[in-house]
């Protein structure tokens, strides 16, 4: 004789309930690993800028356009640490080196996790 009183989980329901709360902390976890990457990717992006603006800001210091225009900025910028992101490369180019306003180009590229980004900066500039 089977004790109508007794009450509990069937396995059936147990197993239920143990597929949702495992589906549930999967979930939580990948949204964790997703905001992890993509704060590492604002923060290269941060680190990115950075070094571009730092770049023009010391191109603003030099007298002349021509001084911008000839300037070796990719060898400046390694000389002055800015090669912190992974696989950093700096590329500035002018649309004409001999125009006034001067077009200016900064460029980084860096790869991180096999993924290639970018920031450019354009600006023109005249003295």
């Amino acid at each position: 004789m089977i004790d109508k009183q007794n009450k509990g989980f069937t396995l059936i329901e147990l197993l239920f309930a143990v597929f949702i709360l495992s589906t549930s902390i999967v979930g939580v976890l990948l949204l964790f690993s997703q905001s992890l990457l993509s704060t590492e990717y604002a923060w290269d992006k941060t680190v990115a800028v950075s070094h571009a603006e730092n770049i023009l800001e010391e191109m603003q210091l030099k007298d002349t356009l021509s001084e911008i225009a000839h300037g070796d900025w990719t060898n400046w910028a390694r000389a002055h640490g800015f090669d912190t992101l992974p696989q950093e490369s700096i590329r500035v180019s002018f649309t004409d080196p001999a125009a006034d306003p001067l077009d200016i180009e900064v460029a980084v590229n860096w790869v991180r996790k096999n993924r290639n980004a970018q920031v450019v900066l354009r600006t023109k500039m005249t003295k």
